[in-house]
């Protein structure tokens, strides 16, 4: 399952944020930066992926931290 993501605030926001949402997907793009149209801050486009989506490695119920 893969979903597109406009990430938009402040540069440095954007930067903690895609490095926080990289701990649960795998994330993609050029990285390219886009300021906002007609409001303060950038943009970023990019790719989101669930790592286990579809494949044998889904978590299962039960399983995770005891």
């Amino acid at each position: 399952m893969t979903v597109r993501l406009r990430v938009s605030g402040d540069p440095e926001e954007i930067e903690v944020m895609l490095k926080v949402l990289g701990v649960v997907f795998d994330l993609s793009g050029t990285g390219r930066v886009y300021p906002n149209k007609g409001s303060a801050g950038v943009r970023v486009y990019l790719l989101a992926r669930i790592p286990w989506a579809g494949g044998r490695d889904q978590p299962r119920r039960g399983d995770g931290p005891q």
